[in-house]
Formats: C-alpha cells, structure tokens, sequence
C-alpha cells in the first residue's frame, strides 16, 4: 500500500510546485490543485480512520467527518477571507456557495444513494423484507443536534444575515454535541467498520511511535497542502466558470460552481467510505451516521468559520447580508431540479417543506428519536460513574 501513499503525495508535491512556478497556466494549476485536493484528503482521511481508538462509536465517527472535512474549512476560509478583502462585493456574493453545496451533496445525493446501494446489495445477495437503515437508539444524539441546527437557520433566514453571534452560537452547539459524544460509553454491540487497505496499513504499524508519527506526519503535510493551494484551487474555480459557464448561467456562474466543484472533490474519500460501508449491509447504519455526524459538522463549526474570518479579513466590517439567492439557498435543501432550472429553488424549497411536515405527521407514531434522546442522555451521557 505505500505505493498509494507515494503516488498521492508525489501529486500533491507537484501540485504545489506547479502553483508556484507556474500559477498562470490555468489548466494546469485547474488539474493540479482539483488532484491534489482528492489526494490530500485521502491521506487525511486514512489518517483519521487509523486514529480510531477506545471512545464512543459516535464519537469516533464525529471525529472523522470532521477531519475528513477540513479541505472544505479552508475553502470556506479562504472565501470568506476574500470576500473581506474584496470591495466589488464579488466574493461577498459567493460566500455561502461552498457550505450549501456540501449539504445537499450530503442530504440529496448522499443518503439516498447510501439506501439505493444497500437495496441493490440486498438483491443481489437473495435477501428479502424491508430495506431500512435503523440506527441504534444513542445514535439519536446525532439527529437531535442536526435537526437542532437546521432550526436555528430559521434565525438566519429572519435576519438575513450571518454575524459573530451566530458563530457562537454554532460554536456552543458543536461543543455540546461533542461533549455530549464523548460521554458515552464504547458500544459492545454492533458490527465493527473494516478498515480500508490503506489505513489498516497505519494500523499494522508495531510501533506505537511510529504510527503515531506516521498519523501526525500524514495529518500535517496534508493540512500544509491545503494551506499552500487552496487560494490557487478557488482561483481555478473561478477561473474555469467564467471561461465556459458564464454563458450559460450569468453571474452566477461561479456561485455554482464552487458550489458543486469544491465539495465533491473534497467529500470523495468520505464518500467512498460510506458507500463501501453500505455495500456491506450490515455496515449501513455507519454509513448513514458518517453523513449525519458530516451534517452536523458543516451546519455549526464549519459555517461558524465564515463570520469570523469575514470579521478579521475585513477589519471589522460587520455581518455578512444574505442577498435574495443566498436565503434562497440557506432555506433549499432539495437540490435536483433546483439545480437545472435557478427559478424554481424557492417553489422547490416549500414543496419539500410541505413535503417532510406531511412525511412527518404520517410517521408520528413511529418516531421514536426524542425518547432515546432522552433516554441515552439519562442512561449514557448523565451516566453515574
């Protein structure tokens, strides 16, 4: 497997090479900076599943979404820090672009594949019943916080605008959430996540020390990676849209396209993870709880980020306005005609609203998340120990 680990870093070494010495070769610097994006966050990612040890399941997962979505925190960073910096109010217009896309990558792409993958290997294998992904009842921890962050959106809709005080907000509910995890006790039960051939070759480590500087090293040098040539990568977002997209979707041509182009490269490593995990049947609850602990991350710390490197890059200059696209956006969540037709976001969004209010009201008697709520807050998390 180090054959893998060197053709990545050799990527990201070149990479980083060519956006220094060649930054205006814009193709180049595009299919550089768009691999080595792909291949730091493999190395991460690995890293990360490695680095599991004797804590809560939930808490585990946790702390792998959020390394695996530390390129998109210096996306976002690196955005809102522009738009600080930029007086045309261009970059103002895209700050919001990177952290709507991830979700609805996660909510509208993500967890219906994961189910539409485990129904497929469900036939394929000759089993039979219903195809449903339960979770176990301490999971509920992770709903509880996403739906109490999506509903703290509502406050950001009224205000039409992002400030210091929703970072804080953000903040609190994030540490909490995490407390909250780290609390638990370690599952007996349930099926462990196999680890990949790349990251079981972390673990196969003997020595304690070396693979703890084999994790820190791979931790490091990818976090150096997106620290040299994220500026480049969104450039090359830029660049790359108002060459051939502008034409066809307007101003908004980069919007989209940071929207769509940065998450998906920087989601593929957790992406493959959780659909190999849902592949194996019995592994889909994980894969289902990878994308909701991802959930949680991008709703609270990573859009957290954004008011207070807009705040420092711009001196103070105050919150950040949600123009009539943007609160669109933050409201949206169903994104595939959305997508095609910019008209239809607001109609689209209400007919899901509509939607979920009449899902929910049909399935009350099934709902049982707020009971092991408050069950696994008395039993797991205000444990006497």
């Amino acid at each position: 497997m180090l054959v893998e680990y060197s053709a990545l870093i050799l990527w990201t070494l070149t990479a980083i090479t060519i956006v220094y010495l060649a930054p205006s070769s814009i193709y180049v610097v595009a299919i550089s900076t768009f691999g080595a994006i792909i291949a730091a966050s493999l190395l991460i990612a690995w890293a990360a599943e490695a680095s599991e040890s004797s804590v809560s399941r939930g808490l585990a997962l946790a702390i792998v979404a959020i390394v695996q979505t530390i390129p998109e925190y210096f996306v976002e960073g690196t955005i809102a820090w522009k738009a600080g910096k930029d007086l045309t109010g261009f970059w103002l217009h895209n700050v919001i672009a990177n952290f709507t896309g991830a979700n609805r990558l996660l909510t509208g792409f993500g967890w219906p594949l994961i189910l539409l993958t485990l129904i497929i290997q469900r036939r394929r294998n000759g089993q039979q019943g219903a195809s449903t992904i339960a979770l176990r009842r301490e999971q509920s921890i992770e709903v509880v916080f996403m739906l109490g962050a999506s509903l703290y959106y509502v406050v950001v809709l009224i205000q039409e605008e992002l400030t210091i005080f929703d970072s804080i907000v953000w903040v609190g509910i994030f540490a909490a959430y995490m407390w909250m995890l780290a609390r638990l006790p370690r599952g007996k039960d349930g099926p462990e996540e196999p680890l990949l051939g790349p990251s079981r070759t972390i673990l196969e480590i003997k020595s304690t020390r070396k693979k703890t500087g084999a994790i820190l090293g791979l931790f490091l040098f990818a976090g150096l990676t997106f620290v040299l040539i994220t500026d480049s990568f969104v450039t090359s977002i830029q660049n790359l849209a108002q060459m051939f997209l502008v034409g066809l979707l307007g101003s908004g041509a980069v919007f989209f396209t940071i929207q769509w182009i940065a998450p998906v490269l920087s989601e593929f490593p957790e992406k493959v993870t959780a659909f190999n995990w849902a592949r194996q049947i019995t592994l889909a609850p994980l894969a289902l709880l990878n994308f909701i602990s991802s959930s949680v991350n991008e709703l609270t710390a990573l859009v957290a980020l954004i008011p207070v490197v807009y705040f420092v890059s711009s001196a103070g200059a105050g919150s950040i306005p949600l123009g009539q696209l943007q609160w669109i956006e933050v409201l949206l969540v169903l994104w595939v005609i959305s997508t095609a037709v910019i008209e239809a976001r607001l109609i689209v969004a209400i007919l899901f609203l509509v939607f979920a209010a009449w899902e929910t009201l049909r399935s009350r008697g099934h709902i049982v998340v707020f009971s092991a709520f408050r069950e696994t807050l008395r039993r797991g998390v205000f444990r006497r120990t």
